[in-house]
């Protein structure tokens, strides 16, 4: 676990201090990945390794309720997520990433003044949850049916590695599955889609799809690629929910291709 920042500010009331995966040198362009519901930082034991060799500083914070990160009974409301990991990471980064609950932290961040990214990757986001029936449903499906071997996850997911699968166990085995349920759920309803454009407005963004995602339709595709342009959605068509797992190169390339951008290159 990283320790504290020496003589940092006074951590706020109810937050706890996140673990987080780092690879890279400290000083190189930071990139930060924050990971979607039932997941860890294991969620980029593959991604985090390649953008080091691109020359990327990468940070991986653990939810509360997720990895190693503390279990406390309550505290999964959004603003005290986002206080969380306010403790643990700067405002300011080069490249910030959320995979589908972690896009709509990164997301929320952004519009709440929390993360000041220099660029914005939004992997698959959970930008809209219409009830809190949905996602706990989604949570008991895969609490009951998701395989807890990694011969059993590779036939469900071929893209990924060994590790990325071992990766996945251990996330299952890890997290709290009432913390979960109060996060995912029990912060819904909410609707980011009208705040697309805003977003996009602040810093390159893109948005990071697979052919075909349950949480964000067809429709709304449309839609996003009217309000914020043709350039800004990135499908990859053959890739599932964890692109950044079935599609390494993709999602590697979209991320340099974010940073030269915010850096005028």
């Amino acid at each position: 676990m990283t320790p504290a920042t020496p003589g940092g500010p006074a951590p706020e009331p109810g937050t706890v201090w996140l673990n987080r995966a780092s690879w890279g040198r400290p000083g190189d362009p930071l990139v930060v990945c924050l990971h979607g519901i039932t997941s860890n930082a294991s969620s980029w034991t593959d991604a985090g390794p390649r953008l080091a060799e691109l020359g990327f500083h990468v940070l991986a914070p653990e939810l509360r309720g997720h990895g190693e990160s503390p279990r406390p009974a309550t505290g999964y409301d959004t603003a005290t997520l986002l206080a969380d990991l306010r403790r643990v990471l700067p405002a300011a980064m080069d490249v910030l990433v959320g995979h589908s609950f972690g896009g709509y932290l990164a997301q929320e961040g952004v519009l709440r003044g929390v993360f000041r990214p220099r660029a914005l990757l939004l992997e698959d986001p959970v930008s809209h949850q219409p009830d809190a029936a949905t996602p706990t449903a989604m949570l008991e499906w895969d609490r009951l049916n998701l395989p807890r071997t990694v011969e059993g996850t590779l036939e469900l997911n071929p893209g990924w590695s060994r590790k990325d699968a071992a990766g996945k166990i251990l996330s299952l085995e890890q997290v709290h599955w009432d913390g979960a349920r109060a996060a995912f759920a029990g912060n819904a309803p909410w609707d980011q889609r009208p705040a697309a454009a805003r977003i996009a407005a602040r810093q390159p963004t893109a948005w990071l799809l697979p052919g075909t995602s349950r949480f964000v339709p067809a429709e709304d595709v449309a839609a996003l690629v009217g309000a914020v342009g043709q350039d800004s959605v990135v499908t990859v068509e053959k890739a599932g929910h964890s692109i950044h797992r079935d599609d390494l190169g993709a999602f590697t390339a979209l991320v340099e291709r974010l940073h030269r951008k915010a850096a005028g290159r």
